[in-house]
C-alpha cells in the first residue's frame, strides 16, 4: 500500500487519524476512552488507544507531527498565545497561521481519506481530497476562508463530559461541513473551496494570526443544538 499523502511506496507507519494529545483528557484511570456513534443500533466503546491505521510513510507522520506539536502547546497549553474573553467568545492571538491552519486540514484530509468505520460519515469527494493532500503535501495552508473551521466549547449536562463522538456530516449557511466533537470541543469543518462569506472570518484564524471560539450552552446556537440533538438522541436510545 502506498501513503496517502506522497503516494510513495514507503513502508506505512500507525498513523492516528486524529492525533494522539487530544486523547490525553480522555483517558481514564483504565487508560481508555469513549467513543460515541450517531447509530443507536452501534454500542457506545472504550479503547484503550487513540483510533489509528497505517496511513502515512514516516516522512509524511513526521511532517504532521510538527502541526500536531504546535496544536498542542499553543492550543491546548497555551504557550505562546493570547486568550482574553471578547463578548460571548473567546479570542486567541498570536497563533502561527501557517501550522494552525495546516493542522486543521490534515484533521479534516485525515478523516475523510480514514478506512475506519468510526469516521465513515465523512466523504468529502476526490476532488476536495485531492486540493487537501496536494496543500498539505506542499505545506500550502491554503486561504482563511477555504475548508474553514470553526471551533465552540459545548455545555450539554445530558452528554458525557469526557468523549470524542462519531464525525457527523450537516449542511450549515447551504455549505456541507463536518463536525466532531473532542472532550467538550466541537469542529465543524466547512468543505468548500470557495471563500464563505466575510461574516465568518472573525471566528477563524486568520491571516492576523488570531481566531474566536463560541462558549455558549446549546440552545443559543441552532446548528450546534440540531447536531448534538441527533447525538444526544442516540446516546439516550441506547440507555
Amino acid at each position: 500500500m502506498s501513503c496517502a499523502l506522497c503516494q510513495s511506496n514507503s513502508p506505512l507507519q500507525n498513523s492516528h487519524v486524529i492525533p494522539e494529545f487530544f486523547y490525553t483528557e480522555l483517558y481514564d484511570k483504565f487508560h481508555r476512552f469513549h467513543t460515541v456513534p450517531f447509530d443507536a443500533a452501534e454500542p457506545e466503546r472504550f479503547k484503550q488507544k487513540g483510533i489509528y491505521e497505517k496511513l502515512l510513510c514516516k516522512a509524511c507522520e513526521q511532517k504532521f507531527s510538527v502541526w500536531e506539536k504546535y496544536a498542542k502547546e499553543a492550543f491546548c497549553q497555551g504557550i505562546g498565545i493570547q486568550i482574553e474573553p471578547d463578548g460571548p467568545l473567546l479570542k486567541l492571538s498570536n497563533l502561527d497561521y501557517r501550522k494552525f491552519r495546516l493542522f486543521l486540514l490534515s484533521l479534516l484530509w485525515r478523516m475523510g481519506v480514514s478506512s475506519v468505520h468510526f469516521f465513515s460519515l465523512v466523504n468529502l469527494g476526490s476532488r476536495h481530497e485531492e486540493i487537501l493532500r496536494l496543500a498539505l503535501l506542499n505545506e500550502d495552508p491554503l486561504e482563511p476562508l477555504q475548508y474553514p473551521c470553526l471551533m465552540a466549547v459545548v455545555h450539554d449536562n445530558k452528554l458525557p463530559p469526557d468523549w470524542i463522538s462519531q464525525p457527523m456530516h450537516m449542511k450549515s449557511d447551504g455549505k456541507h461541513c463536518y463536525c466532531v466533537v473532542i472532550n467538550g470541543m466541537l469542529f465543524q469543518f466547512y468543505v468548500t473551496s470557495h471563500s464563505l462569506p466575510a461574516i465568518f472570518a472573525d471566528a477563524c484564524i486568520s491571516k492576523k494570526n488570531e481566531m474566536r471560539i463560541v462558549i455558549s450552552e446549546i440552545q443559543e446556537i441552532p446548528f450546534l443544538a440540531k447536531y448534538l440533538a441527533e447525538l444526544g438522541n442516540g446516546i439516550l436510545s441506547r440507555r
